[in-house]
């Protein structure tokens, strides 16, 4: 399917507006100027009627501005004043013929007749001085159809020149508004091939302006998201490499008898944990980066979840002699959220205070006007201040990280329902704080 282009289109359009424009202006003076000359026509021959029919002659002229002839009720000229040419009474005959034809008789129409390429508005009245003959009463407009023909002959010429002008003027101002777009429509295409250089050219219009800073933004968005995909994929081959390699090594190992057999399930049963927990972490980026339908969004009360997920983990607390503590309000703390996406979040929280607490993990839930506070704070070391403003970057470890992907899937849950997280460490605790939207 062919497509017009935008300078096409805007030309023809305002064109064809030119045009109904100037058909308007001809076609409205056209029918004033022909209301005007039949007006004058009819005024000139009502009133020689009205003089010629009043009972009062005396002191009036006969005829005003018209001309006339006597005819007969057979359609014949009669010519009484001798004053009248050849050329007249010929013109007289061939009316009289061209009103029997019509068969117009006397009445107060007045109608209009084409003779020899003259235009003559005709009424015929009966004679007052003789019963048996009739005037005919007629004014020629001929020089004001001629000049009317004149006129729309200079008005089409001033018409179609103005309309060329106007078209050669709109193409190019098309083009200067579209030559801008087709710039930008080929930059979109090259960065769509693949080239990430911003474009530089020079425009002076604000929406192109506005335009161009958007594309270019874009491009340096999808820049720094390349890079930060092709950094991830490195990660994650990384990470999925090096279990499977310590797997493989195991095996061969075993295989030439060089460790025992509960040795090397243990390898790989641990190995094994490590890769499921990695499969796991990417299979929940991808269901937010992708918007999974599975998610479903269910009202929880945040209580229950950590209680919940804190004593799923007692063997680890046991193990590593931490306590757990709570502060909640007495009443429920209700937050929207898809519930396998929240526990992870819990979960992940859970397992890095754990890696780092001395003796204590604490949750705490607080309101805070039309949101929902949680944190987690353990009283482990400090997390250095340059370390903070990257914590939560995809496989970016601390001194007892295992994959560094943990604190990255909790803010991107936390960013996919509107909420954040953030972090607070100084010498005494690290907390972990979420803000959730009611």
């Amino acid at each position: 399917m062919k497509f017009m282009t935008f300078k096409g289109k805007l030309t023809f359009v305002i064109s064809v507006v030119l045009a109904s424009t100037f058909l308007i202006i001809g076609i409205s003076f056209n029918v004033i100027i022909n209301e005007s000359i039949l007006n004058n026509a009819r005024d000139a021959i009502m009133d020689s009627r009205n003089i010629i029919t009043s009972s009062d002659r005396n002191n009036q002229r006969l005829f005003v501005s018209t001309q006339n002839f006597v005819m007969s009720q057979d359609y014949e000229a009669i010519h009484t004043n001798m004053l009248h040419s050849p050329h007249m009474m010929m013109l007289h005959r061939y009316m009289a013929e061209v009103l029997k034809n019509n068969g117009i008789m006397p009445s107060l129409l007045i109608h209009e007749l084409r003779i020899n390429n003259e235009l003559f508005y005709v009424n015929i009245i009966e004679n007052p001085n003789q019963s048996s003959q009739w005037i005919v009463l007629y004014v020629s407009m001929s020089t004001l159809a001629n000049l009317k023909n004149n006129l729309n002959l200079i008005l089409f010429l001033i018409m179609t020149f103005m309309l060329v002008v106007g078209f050669v003027i709109i193409w190019f101002i098309a083009s200067s508004m579209t030559h801008p777009l087709t710039q930008l429509s080929h930059f979109a295409r090259s960065v769509g091939q693949g080239n990430r250089k911003k474009d530089h050219h020079d425009f002076h219009e604000t929406e192109l302006v506005q335009l161009q800073e958007a594309m270019n933004t874009m491009v340096m968005n999808l820049d720094e998201q390349e890079q930060a995909n092709r950094l991830f994929f490195q990660n994650v081959s990384h990470e999925l490499r090096t279990p499977l390699q310590v797997i493989l090594a195991q095996l061969e190992a075993y295989q030439y008898d060089f460790v025992n057999k509960d040795q090397t399930l243990n390898v790989i049963y641990t190995q094994g944990e490590r890769l499921k927990s990695l499969i796991d972490d990417l299979l929940v980026l991808t269901r937010l980066e992708s918007h999974s339908v599975d998610m479903v969004i269910e009202h929880i009360d945040i209580r229950d979840m950590i209680e919940e997920t804190t004593s799923s983990m007692n063997v680890l607390f046991q193990e590593k002699n931490i306590e757990a503590h709570y502060d909640f309000p007495s009443r429920a703390m209700i937050i929207s959220m898809d519930e396998h996406s929240l526990h992870k979040v819990i979960t992940n929280l859970l397992t890095n205070a754990l890696r780092y607490a001395k003796s204590k993990v604490v949750w705490k839930v607080i309101e805070v006007g039309n949101t929902i506070e949680v944190s987690i704070s353990n009283d482990g070391p400090m997390i250095p201040s340059d370390l903070q403003n990257k914590i939560f970057d995809r496989f970016q470890k601390g001194d007892q990280g295992h994959i560094g992907i943990g604190l990255s899937i909790v803010q991107s849950v936390m960013e996919h329902y509107g909420g954040h997280v953030r972090v607070q460490s100084d010498e005494e605790s690290t907390s972990f704080i979420l803000t959730f939207k009611k």
